[in-house]
């Protein structure tokens, strides 16, 4: 445990503001806790795995079959384009369908990074205050309390 000086001195990390200007809102454990990096991390896998694992292969196999059924006479192809509009339309289409299958697993994996940070003010439940309120708090918030509303003997 951290040994705090009647001098105002404290033991603190180089994370955290002094005790006079730490407030109600600051809560040591939330800004120790919030992974900037992770998040994006999972962003880019998201995109890479969404692109590579869905919307390509949808799109893909969306001209295929356009292309078949336009080969086929189920599909009339244009006199002046042939089949590419339609197969163009076909690839968009699978395109956009493919990233948009992927956003349940995108999901899931912020969900799971989120409940290895619950508590530890990470989503949009957490409103910048300290949910979690701790022995060390309580008696900083207190030490800075005494030494701010002491009278200054000059």
């Amino acid at each position: 445990m951290a040994s705090v000086s009647t001098h105002g001195n404290q033991d603190k990390g180089p994370h955290l503001p002094p005790l006079s200007k730490q407030s109600l809102l600051f809560c040591p454990k939330s800004k120790l806790h919030i992974h900037r990096g992770e998040i994006s991390k999972i962003i880019r896998e998201c995109q890479e795995e969404s692109f590579w694992k869905r919307a390509l292969p949808f799109s893909l196999v969306s001209m295929l079959v356009t292309q078949g059924l336009v080969y086929q006479g189920y599909l009339a192809a244009n006199p002046r384009f042939g089949s590419l509009p339609k197969v163009a339309l076909a690839g968009i289409l699978g395109f956009g369908l493919g990233k948009a299958s992927y956003i349940g697993a995108c999901q899931s994996k912020f969900h799971s990074f989120e409940d290895q940070l619950r508590g530890a003010g990470f989503g949009p439940g957490h409103n910048r205050h300290c949910l979690l309120t701790c022995e060390e708090c309580k008696i900083k918030h207190a030490l800075g309390e005494k030494e701010g509303s002491q009278p200054s003997a000059s």
